[in-house]
Parts: structure tokens; C-alpha cells; sequence
């Protein structure tokens, strides 16, 4: 008996290995924060900042005092094996970079840019995760109320098949007025277990812009109520310009085109180094020892041709940095632009639905009164039905549709929270 316990707890662990279940409902905040803490997408995007980090370091290093040291014991002789001599050799020696004419502090400028636009693309991908992570809320909410509607239609069509069978029963109405109810109803349930399916659906894509793929969601707040936002689109174009991390990113890439230019235009200037060093060396570990000093000076006279193809390429790289730059500036403004417009579309959108609501409730309840009282036809009800349905359902989609377009605007603006 324990044995068989055992075992059935064993597959109950393997069935759910991997899966995580969120407790109570979720907020938009919680789950933003979850993603930026677990998603793969950033996870990897701060090991490249991290990297960008350690090439500065790598730069700065050339400039600093290099420390070698060493020791070594040989032994050496003839056939007369009397003759064998050990000798030792310790040596310490530090070398020092004096001057290289700018190429280090280039160098150290361009991996520094290059950090920089690393921690850029880094905010980049923040922007994109938490725009994701809030679409996927969006969605999920929208869902729910389609769900919510779908029981509405379902319980009218329920409550008119009750009220054809009991006029059939009463003979005032005909078999074909249950027939046809019976019918709106199927249909109706139908429709209702698509949006449940709908919901587990938008459920699992939340769960995966969360970075947490196995996720299981149980409810969520509904943040899809209209919040009025309004922004000139003057004011819209030149935040995007101040805070899109891409167009930062780009302009520390060519500034770092331009320190790399120049880097490559000293590729032919002089080196100066300097050295010291101590030895011990002789037949005992201390017998014999000496100092060494040094400066030296390297002058390159010809290298065939290698800088000035450096130069020539570090000068296509800028070129082509700074167009892409422009390139990367026009394409966010009609970013900015094709969103506000939409934006306007959605606010215009949402009152319109809004007021179509209102009739075809009206409507709806008209029908449902003149139904119950057995002097309206299943028609007429059922064409109200759908059509304060389909209203609800452009209510909810106008109102997904001014939280899509506002989010649109938000990341083309840049620096979402």
C-alpha cells in the first residue's frame, strides 16, 4: 500500500514538474515586475551590458603598470658527470605605457560609448518586454468581459426558450417558436465555450511575455477601463526623440564610429614604453643579482597600406552610422505619428460603440417585455439579442483598442514604466 503511494506521488511530481501557480489575482504591476526580474530576453540583455562593462576595463588595463615575474633552475653538463652545473633565475620586471599619442584614451572612449549603448539596448528591451507584458493584461481582460457577454446572450436565449415553452404549452405559440429557441441557444453555448477557450488562451500568452511560460494564471484585475490621455503631437515627437533608448543607442554608436576614426588615424604614431626589473640568478638561489632600466621608443615607418585601409573602413562605419541614425529618427517620428493617429481613431471609436450600447439595450429590453407578454416573435428577439451583443462585444473591442493605441504611443514615445 505505501509502495503504491509512492509511486502515484512520484507521477503527480512529474506532472507538474516545471509548473507554477500564481496565488490570488494578478495585478499589471505584479506582472511587469515578475517579467523584468525573470525573462529570458533581459536576462540576456544585462550579461551584454555586463560585457560591455568588462571591455572598458580591458581598455583602461593597457594603460596601466603590467607586473611580470619568473623562476626557473637548469642543469647542464658532460659526459663527466662531476661536471654537472645548476644555475637559478628569478626575475621581476614591470613595464609602463608613457605615452602613445591619444590611442589609449580613444580606445577607452569608444568601449565606453559602446557600454553605453549596451545599457540603451538594454532599456530598449525593457520597453518592449513590459509593452508585451501589457498588451498580453489587455488582452486577457478583454477576453474575460467577451466571456461575460457570451453568458449574457446565453441567459437571454435561455430565458426566451423557458418562455416559448410555456406558450407552446399554453397553445398560444406554434413548435417552431421552441425549435427556434432551442437553436439560438445551441448557438449561444457554442460561442460561450469559445470564449472561455479564448481566455485560457490569452492566459498562456500572458503567462509567456511574464517570461514564465508554465505560469498558471487564475484571475486578473480588469484594467480595461477607459482613462482619458491626451498629448499634443508636437510634444509626442520630441519626447520620442529625448527617450528612445534606440536613438540613444545609435547616437553613442557613432560617436564611437567617430573615436574609432580617430583611433585608426594614429595607427602610424610612435609608442613609448618603460621597463624595470630585478634578477637573482647563479649557482644558488641568491648568488648573483642585477637591476635593468629602460625607455624605448617604437616608431612605425610602414606598415603596407594597413591603416590607411583601417581608415578608410573606421570612415564607411561612421557614414554609415550616422545615416542609420537618420534612418532610425524617421522611422520612429511615423512611429509616432501612425500611433497617434490611432489613438484618435480609438477615442472616436469608443464613444460611437457607446452609444450603440445604449440603443441596443433599450432595444433589447423592448423586446424582451413585448416577448414575455406573448405579442412579440422569435425574430424580433432574436435580432435584438445579437445586435445588443454584438454592441457589447464593439464596446469592449473599442475599449481594448484605446488601451492598445495608447500603449502604441507610449512605446513610440519611450521610457515605458
Amino acid at each position: 500500500m505505501i509502495k503504491r503511494i509512492l509511486i502515484a506521488l512520484m507521477l503527480l511530481q512529474t506532472l507538474f514538474a516545471g509548473t507554477s501557480f500564481a496565488s490570488g489575482r494578478l495585478t499589471l504591476d505584479y506582472c511587469i515586475k515578475t517579467a523584468i526580474e525573470k525573462h529570458p530576453d533581459l536576462v540576456a540583455a544585462r550579461s551584454k551590458v555586463d560585457s560591455a562593462k568588462a571591455s572598458v576595463g580591458e581598455a583602461l588595463s593597457s594603460g596601466r603598470p603590467q607586473l611580470n615575474a619568473g623562476t626557473g633552475y637548469s642543469r647542464s653538463g658532460g659526459s663527466d658527470t662531476d661536471s654537472d652545473i645548476g644555475t637559478y633565475n628569478t626575475n621581476v620586471a614591470v613595464e609602463q605605457s608613457i605615452y602613445d599619442w591619444g590611442r589609449r584614451e580613444l580606445s577607452v572612449s569608444g568601449a565606453m560609448l559602446s557600454a553605453s549603448a549596451a545599457e540603451m539596448d538594454y532599456l530598449e528591451v525593457r520597453d518592449r518586454i513590459i509593452a508585451d507584458v501589457r498588451d498580453s493584461y489587455y488582452a486577457l481582460s478583454k477576453s474575460v468581459r467577451d466571456n461575460k457577454i457570451a453568458g449574457t446572450r446565453y441567459s437571454n436565449y435561455d430565458k426566451r426558450l423557458n418562455w416559448a415553452k410555456s406558450y407552446y404549452e399554453a397553445g398560444t405559440k406554434a413548435k417552431i417558436e421552441v425549435t427556434k429557441a432551442e437553436s439560438d441557444l445551441a448557438n449561444a453555448k457554442l460561442i460561450l465555450v469559445k470564449s472561455v477557450s479564448a481566455i485560457e488562451q490569452s492566459k498562456a500568452a500572458l503567462a509567456s511575455a511574464m517570461g514564465v511560460p508554465m505560469l498558471e494564471i487564475s484571475e486578473i484585475s480588469d484594467e480595461l477601463d477607459y482613462v482619458a490621455w491626451d498629448i499634443r503631437i508636437e510634444d509626442a515627437v520630441k519626447k520620442a526623440a529625448e527617450n528612445r533608448p534606440e536613438l540613444a543607442a545609435q547616437s553613442k554608436r557613432v560617436e564611437s564610429a567617430k573615436a574609432n576614426l580617430e583611433l585608426q588615424k594614429k595607427g602610424l604614431m610612435p609608442d613609448m614604453t618603460g621597463s624595470a626589473g630585478y634578477s637573482l640568478y647563479g649557482s644558488a638561489p641568491a648568488d648573483t643579482g642585477e637591476w635593468t632600466a629602460k625607455v624605448s621608443v617604437s616608431i612605425p615607418i610602414s606598415d603596407g597600406g594597413l591603416t590607411k585601409s583601417k581608415v578608410m573602413g573606421a570612415a564607411a562605419d561612421l557614414v554609415q552610422a550616422d545615416a542609420e541614425m537618420k534612418s532610425l529618427y524617421n522611422s520612429v517620428v511615423l512611429e509616432v505619428r501612425k500611433a497617434y493617429e490611432s489613438l484618435v481613431e480609438a477615442k472616436e471609436s469608443f464613444a460611437a460603440s457607446r452609444e450603440a450600447e445604449r440603443q441596443a439595450k433599450e432595444t433589447l429590453d423592448l423586446a424582451l417585455e413585448r416577448y414575455r407578454a406573448g405579442v412579440g416573435s422569435s425574430l424580433e428577439i432574436s435580432d435584438a439579442v445579437e445586435s445588443f451583443a454584438s454592441a457589447q462585444t464593439n464596446t469592449v473591442q473599442s475599449l481594448y483598442d484605446c488601451k492598445k493605441a495608447r500603449l502604441d504611443l507610449e512605446k513610440a514615445i519611450g521610457g515605458l514604466n
